[in-house]
C-alpha cells in the first residue's frame, strides 16, 4: 500500500521503499493518518468489517450482552444470532437487539451462540507491519492508494490530488453498484 501510494505520487517503478530516504519521510510519516480515514470510510460505506462472537447462556433468565465488549464493535443493524448445537449453526430468532447496543435473549434460549456484527478495521500506525493484511475486502483494498495520495500530495499538487480523488470517489461509487441481479418485464397495458 505505502509503494503504490508512492508510485502514483512520483511516477516511481520501484518496487521497494528506502525508509531512510528523506524526501519521502514526510510522506511515510504521514499515511498512517490518510490510510485510517480512508479504511474508515470504506468501512462504514461498502465495505464493512464482519466479525462475530460467542456466547453462552443458561435457561431460566433473559440475558443481556452488551455488544460494546465485543471486539472493536461499530454496529449490529438486526440481530444475526446463530445457535450453535454439536457444531452446527442454525438461525436464531428470538433475540433483540435494544438501544444500539444490547443483545437480549428471552428465557427459554439456551446454550452457545454466535453472533454476527459489523467491527471497526483495525488501526494502521507506524509500527504496523508492511505484511499486515488491511481489515477490508480486496476490492476496497485496491482503493486506498487513491485515497492516501489524494491526500498526502495536497501541499506538492493539488491538481493531482484533486484527480487521484476524483479517481477514488467514482471507485467507491462503482463499489456501491449492486453486483448482480435479475430483470424482466411484465406486459402491464396487454398491448404486446
Amino acid at each position: 500500500m505505502k509503494l503504490a501510494t508512492l508510485q502514483k505520487m512520483f511516477s516511481s517503478d520501484g518496487t521497494t521503499i528506502n525508509k531512510n530516504d528523506e524526501s519521502i519521510k514526510e510522506y511515510l510519516n504521514s499515511m498512517p493518518a490518510a490510510a485510517n480515514e480512508a479504511i474508515r470510510m470504506l468501512a462504514t460505506s461498502v465495505a464493512p468489517v464482519r466479525k462475530s462472537e460467542e456466547v453462552t447462556k443458561k435457561k431460566g433468565k433473559k440475558m443481556s450482552v452488551d455488544c460494546t465488549d465485543f471486539s472493536r464493535f461499530w454496529r449490529m443493524e438486526a440481530p444475526e444470532v446463530y445457535h450453535i448445537q454439536s457444531g452446527v449453526p442454525e438461525a436464531y430468532a428470538g433475540c433483540k437487539f435494544l438501544a444500539g447496543k444490547y443483545l437480549v435473549f428471552p428465557e427459554s434460549a439456551e446454550g452457545t451462540f454466535e453472533c454476527f456484527y459489523d467491527a471497526m478495521p483495525a488501526e494502521i500506525t507506524l509500527n504496523t507491519a508492511d505484511t499486515e493484511k488491511i481489515d477490508l475486502p480486496d476490492e476496497a483494498v485496491v482503493l486506498l492508494p487513491l485515497y492516501m495520495a489524494s491526500e498526502l500530495y495536497k501541499d506538492d499538487d493539488l491538481s493531482i490530488a484533486t484527480y487521484y480523488r476524483n479517481e477514488f470517489e467514482t471507485a467507491l461509487e462503482r463499489l456501491k453498484m449492486p453486483v448482480s441481479g435479475t430483470d424482466e418485464f411484465v406486459n402491464t397495458t396487454g398491448w404486446w
